[in-house]
Order: C-alpha cells, then sequence, then structure tokens
C-alpha cells in the first residue's frame, strides 16, 4: 500500500503544479494580451491586403491609360482618314462611322473604368490609414499588457517552478512501473490515480463488481474500465 500512497503523493503534487500552470494562462491580463495580439495580427493582414488591392488597381489604370492612348490615335486615323479620303457611297461612310462609335464606346468605358478606379484607390487609401492607426494603438496596448503581464506571471511562474522542483523530487519514490503507467493515463485523462469511494471509480462513479474491489482492497492496482484511471483503496 505504501507504493500506491507514494504515487498518491506524487500525483497531489503535480496536480498542485498543473493549477498553478492553468492559473498562469486563465490570467485576464495574458487573455487581454492574446486579444490584442490577434488584433494587430488581424490588421496586419487586412493591411496587406488593402496594399495588394491599390497595387493591383495601380497596374489596372496603367493599363487603361495605354489602352485609351491606342483608342485615341485610332480615332485620330479615322477622322484623318475621312478628310483625307471622303467614303464614295453610302456603305463606307457607314463603316467608318461605325468604327468612330465603336472608338467612342471604347473610350467611355475606358474612362468610366478609371475614375471607378481612382475612387476605389482613394477609398482603399483612407482604409488603409485608419486599419494602420488601429494597428498603431493596437500596438501600444499590447506592449503595455506584456509589462503588466511580465510582472504579474513573474511571481506565479517563480511559484510553479518551486512546485515542479518538489514534484520532480518525489519521483524516485514511486515505483518505475507505477509511474510509467500514470503518465501514459495522464496524457488522456486527469487525474491519472483515484480512491476508492462507496465501491465506485471515483473519477466517473462507476460502480465496480465485488471481483474488483477485492483486488483493489487486497493492494492490487486495478483500471477502471470505464474512464481508464487508476483506482487505489
Amino acid at each position: 500500500m505504501e507504493k500506491f500512497d507514494a504515487l498518491w503523493n506524487y500525483q497531489t503534487e503535480d496536480i498542485k503544479a498543473d493549477q498553478i500552470a492553468n492559473d498562469i494562462k486563465r490570467s485576464p491580463v495574458r487573455q487581454k494580451l492574446e486579444r490584442a495580439r490577434d488584433f494587430i495580427m488581424e490588421r496586419q493582414k487586412q493591411y496587406k491586403q488593402l496594399e495588394d488591392e491599390i497595387i493591383a488597381m495601380a497596374d489596372r489604370k496603367e493599363i487603361l491609360v495605354h489602352a485609351v492612348e491606342k483608342e485615341e490615335e485610332q480615332l485620330r486615323l479615322l477622322e484623318q482618314s475621312f478628310q483625307q479620303n471622303p467614303p464614295a457611297d453610302d456603305s463606307s461612310l457607314q463603316r467608318m462611322l461605325s468604327d468612330v462609335s465603336r472608338c467612342r464606346d471604347t473610350l467611355r468605358q475606358y474612362e468610366s473604368e478609371m475614375r471607378h478606379i481612382v475612387n476605389d484607390t482613394g477609398s482603399h487609401e483612407k482604409q488603409l490609414r485608419s486599419v494602420w492607426l488601429d494597428a498603431a494603438k493596437a500596438k501600444q496596448n499590447f506592449d503595455q499588457l506584456k509589462v503588466d503581464y511580465d510582472n504579474e506571471s513573474k511571481v506565479k511562474k517563480e511559484e510553479l517552478d518551486q512546485q515542479r522542483a518538489r514534484v520532480k523530487a518525489l519521483e524516485g519514490s514511486v515505483e518505475p512501473s507505477l509511474m510509467a503507467e500514470y503518465l501514459a493515463i495522464r496524457k488522456h485523462i486527469t487525474p491519472p490515480v483515484v480512491r476508492l469511494q462507496y465501491g465506485q471509480c471515483s473519477g466517473c462513479n462507476t460502480s465496480l463488481p465485488s471481483a474488483t474491489l477485492s483486488k483493489i482492497r487486497s493492494g492490487s492496482l486495478v483500471e477502471c474500465e470505464t474512464c481508464g484511471r487508476m483506482i487505489i483503496q
């Protein structure tokens, strides 16, 4: 039975270490710090997306400028051709007028698209400034929270190190086979070891058959068939 007492004492100190570690993770200041970090990362992502869209619009605008120049040159050539070689018949005149109309329609489409690009670029640049300001303010908040959290957690981390040292010191008192089984179960469920209470596994409250109860009371190691924990007297 002493070997199980040693295991129980080890688990008691091990759980205390877990509780301290969880207290550090659940710290309100840490949670605010993580939210501030996530907000900054989201704003950085948004900023990059806006930058990429502005660059894409600038590239498209440049393409449209060249396309407008090409259409205007085509329109000048048509007008020059009309002046130098007037159409000889109605059919030729209609074809030329159709070409002129097509050029003008294309120019109007290009110019309309360019106006939209200019408006959208202005809107994106405004959003870009807003996102940058949000990220800058969030970074200042993050830096202050980081200082607060470091100060707050320093004491807790020292406490955790001391508790883990106590846990480490108790390892030698536990039989290696029990320790191996304890660590294997601990990966899946906590606590790995529970007491027998009123004929039940106190981990999952499952009633145990009489044969199992006899094994536990005789000092044999028994694992709960329901939750997998080690059950001791």
